[in-house]
């Protein structure tokens, strides 16, 4: 079964600055290829078994009670933090992206 996965605002506003700060090093082109990877990353993890991938994070506590995981991709190079809707269900309605970084970056 697949899982909705969708991006919040900041999510989308994290992908803007992770595409500007590779077009600083390469060309335009580079960055829509580490943009679509990262998209399609996310959207793996609506797939069957890949929904809870990843370390369980705290601090993202209720009411009402959180499930927010941390998934590094891409080599190392960038982290997804995701939350599951209903959280601790079993299969899970929907899939956020809550943010998207570049672990070289200053965050």
């Amino acid at each position: 079964m697949t899982v909705p996965v969708e991006l919040t605002s900041k999510a989308m506003s994290d992908l803007g600055q992770i595409a500007d700060h590779v077009k600083l090093y390469n060309d335009v082109t580079v960055a829509r290829k580490v943009v679509k990877a990262l998209l399609a990353e996310a959207k793996k993890l609506g797939e069957d078994h890949h929904h809870r991938l990843g370390e369980e994070l705290d601090g993202y506590d209720g009411p009402p009670p959180r499930e927010v995981h941390r998934w590094v991709c891409l080599g190392g190079r960038y982290e997804i933090h995701l939350e599951i809707k209903p959280a601790y269900a079993d299969p899970p309605t929907t899939i956020f992206v809550l943010r998207v970084w570049d672990t070289r970056q200053d965050r």
